[in-house]
């Protein structure tokens, strides 16, 4: 007589943004979520307007016993600590999996699990989440960065990103903390970005939210030119045509008006976009401007 296959049951360890769009689309998608855990009562209650079937409770490591796949999605500070009380408190047997998502950190978080005979794994998703609706929107259709141990763990995380909807790749620890770095530049420090435009525009007149609504056509403009292009053919501005004039004078009027980290950050940006603008300027003019600009530096 044939053994039935053991079926996964979920529990999620954090009920943030990423915890509560994950449990409501394995949800949806016809998977177990058993337990929701969080330490925020705000937090439960938000996310048990997602998932409808599983026990919320403040309590991790009652949670945790309640299934056989643990993920982890606290903040990242949290959980190598969270994972040491599940296992201290035998809320993790040997054969289950453990989870996280941070694309930040490697799997020695969750080693107190690995050493007890569980499988670990990290799987996170290149996507931003500012709410939980644009979560679960988002978070199928995205990338998802999965780092393992071993094969048949690797290949049980990237079923995992299946059902979440994503596109699994594979990614070595060693490799972790360049790919992360290449998200926050994509992402957090590109808002950063437009607030320092935003904070220009208001100078010259743009109250409130008219100078990011201003922005914003040139941003989606900038957006869908990737899409299309790629980054070697999206570039345009002075780099782009040589304009080593109108580059100069930015850069003074930078220096002369005490905008010292504005100043810096458009220097160095700029003799990154001078790598793409190197196929159509001349290489005496991008000599010229690489020296402007390191002088600014």
């Amino acid at each position: 007589m044939a053994t039935a296959k053991k079926v996964d049951r979920f529990v999620l360890i954090g009920a943030g943004r990423v915890g509560t769009a994950v449990g409501h689309i394995l949800e949806r998608e016809g998977v177990e979520v058993v337990a929701v855990a969080s330490r925020s009562e705000e937090s439960l209650k938000q996310a048990s307007k997602f998932i409808s079937k599983a026990l919320f409770t403040p309590d991790a490591v009652k949670a945790a016993k309640r299934g056989n796949v643990i993920i982890i999605t606290t903040p990242d500070d949290l959980i190598a600590d969270t994972c040491l009380l599940l296992v201290t408190e035998k809320a993790i047997n040997k054969g289950d999996y453990v989870v996280h998502m941070s694309g930040a950190l490697q799997l020695d978080v969750l080693k107190p699990a690995e050493d007890l005979g569980a499988k670990t794994a990290c799987i996170h998703p290149l996507q931003t989440f500012a709410e939980v609706k644009g979560a679960v929107k988002r978070m199928p259709g995205s990338v998802f960065a999965v780092t393992t141990h071993d094969e048949k763990t690797q290949h049980w995380a990237e079923a995992l990103v299946h059902k979440l909807g994503g596109e699994p790749v594979a990614l070595e620890e060693k490799a972790k903390t360049l790919y992360h770095i290449g998200a926050v530049l994509a992402s957090n420090l590109l808002v950063a970005l437009e607030h320092a435009a935003e904070l220009l525009y208001q100078e010259i007149g743009m109250r409130d939210e008219k100078a990011l609504r201003a922005l914003m056509p040139l941003i989606e403009g900038t957006v869908d030119n990737l899409r299309k292009y790629g980054t070697e053919k999206s570039l345009t501005g002075p780099v782009a045509r040589g304009d080593i004039g109108i580059l100069r004078r930015h850069l003074e009027f930078m220096e002369q008006d005490d905008l010292e980290l504005l100043l810096k950050v458009y220097a160095s940006l700029s003799l990154y976009a001078l790598d793409l603008a190197e196929a159509e300027v001349s290489k005496s003019r991008c000599d010229e401007i690489e020296a402007l600009l390191r002088h600014h530096l």
